[in-house]
């Protein structure tokens, strides 16, 4: 049986001097292009759970991504930035289940969208790739960025 599940790169970020990296948070233009990207994806992604970065700018991605879906959001430190890598993102999705999405960061959510993709690709901020798990592996069902 078949697994679906998205990976998403938290949205554009604003890089204020002064401010730990853990506390940025989405610029507006971020906020804005996000919000109606995950309202255009709300019918054709069923995004039942939401695993979050603990970082401010993926929880405020993951909560835009909440409004849109009405999936409830959890903090996963796996997803915080340069803690995991890309093989590592998509065995957490396998095991989070179907209909999950996961929220992080650049390069981690590229790095698992290249390997179920077989191939590297631009992920810009704001990119939500849906993937689907198979017997031996993952396949890259799309991708879609603001």
């Amino acid at each position: 049986m078949s697994a679906l599940f998205y990976l998403v790169r938290h949205a554009e970020a604003q890089r204020p001097e002064g401010v730990p990296d853990r506390d940025r948070s989405l610029t507006a233009h971020g906020r804005a292009s996000f919000a109606a990207l995950a309202r255009s994806l709300s019918s054709r992604a069923p995004i039942g759970r939401i695993l979050t970065s603990p970082f401010a700018r993926a929880r405020e991605t993951a909560g835009l991504l909440a409004a849109a879906s009405g999936a409830p959001v959890e903090e996963e430190e796996l997803l915080a930035s340069g803690r995991s890598g890309g093989a590592a993102l998509l065995g957490l999705a396998r095991r989070a289940g179907d209909g999950t999405a996961l929220v992080g960061h650049s390069p981690e959510i590229a790095e698992a969208i290249a390997i179920a993709g077989g191939s590297q690709r631009p992920v810009p901020p704001g990119t939500v790739a849906a993937v689907e798990e198979e017997p031996g592996g993952c396949r890259l069902l799309w991708v879609e960025s603001p």
